[in-house]
């Protein structure tokens, strides 16, 4: 009984700062996740804000989105319509007041983006046209939700201006769409089992080693 009493007390003592490093990794991640997926009961529901007086129907978002499950985002825009209204905006606002610090006169050759914190996006950055039918120009993106609750996704347009002979870019805010994500616990389970196998497992190895410790 001697003899197996250092051998314990030393697996123990192995045992015991492994287990608890362990539980200040996962305990954390896992109560996180686990909040987001069991949260209050509510309706889901996906707002779309235009910060730029066109109307909304030139961005698509889906009425629903789901943690994991990809969805499409599209941006239809008559950019050379587009490019008159922000050029008769310019040209009536007086010095200081130009929406969103535009001046000059705006090209209607411009770029899209979207970016959204919590999502993964295909395209990322300053994307060029995909298409352009009867003037509309056309841009998709698909876009995955890594984490269930409330996030938010700003679209931006890249404009080129030229003012008193001067070519210059403007990052133009044109709307925010704000999501309502789904938890998807079944998939979550798949990506994190690893996860919740190893939270389960350190319970077991702390009584195990206070077992060999006192044997």
């Amino acid at each position: 009984m001697r003899n197996s009493e250092p051998e314990s007390g030393l697996n123990f003592n192995l045992i015991m700062p492994a287990a608890l490093l362990l539980v200040l990794l996962v305990v954390p991640f896992s109560v996180n996740s686990f909040m987001h997926m069991f949260s209050a009961k509510k309706q889901f529901i996906n707002t779309l804000m235009m910060k730029i007086p066109i109307d909304s129907a030139a961005i698509a978002i889906p009425a629903a989105v789901k943690q994991y499950e990809p969805f499409d985002v599209t941006l239809n825009l008559e950019t050379k319509q587009f490019a008159r209204l922000l050029n008769e905006i310019v040209s009536m606002s007086a010095e200081g007041t130009e929406i969103q610090g535009i001046v000059g006169v705006v090209s209607p050759d411009m770029k899209a983006e979207i970016a959204g914190e919590d999502f993964e996006i295909d395209k990322q950055g300053p994307q060029e046209q995909l298409s352009v039918y009867r003037g509309t120009a056309n841009w998709r993106w698909r876009v995955t939700p890594e984490s269930s609750g409330s996030h938010d996704l700003k679209f931006q347009l890249h404009l080129l201006t030229q003012n008193n002979g001067q070519q210059s870019t403007k990052i133009l805010d044109l709307a925010e769409a704000s999501f309502s994500v789904q938890a998807n616990p079944s998939e979550w389970f798949k990506r994190h089992w690893l996860w919740v196998v190893s939270l389960l497992l350190v319970p077991a190895a702390i009584i195990f080693g206070l077992r060999r410790r006192h044997a």
